[in-house]
């Protein structure tokens, strides 16, 4: 396989693959910081619906920036 002499597809899939690895990373960090928050709320009050509302916040929020961040441009 050549490579392509202009290199537009090459710096195009990079950009792609860069992309999809920031949006994957996103979504992992969102549900992870704002569940672990639910989660610690939940074991100090006692009561497991933080969990659900930090899960649900995150992955909200989470896809609210992937949206904003790679869904305009």
């Amino acid at each position: 396989m050549s490579p392509d002499p202009s290199g537009s597809s090459g710096s195009a899939g990079r950009k792609g693959e860069q992309d999809a690895w920031g949006a994957f990373g996103l979504m992992i960090s969102g549900v992870a910081v704002w569940g672990g928050l639910g989660w610690l709320l939940s074991e100090w009050l006692d009561n497991r619906i933080f969990l659900m509302i930090g899960l649900l916040v995150g992955m909200s929020a989470a896809l609210y920036l992937v949206w904003f961040k790679y869904g305009r441009s």
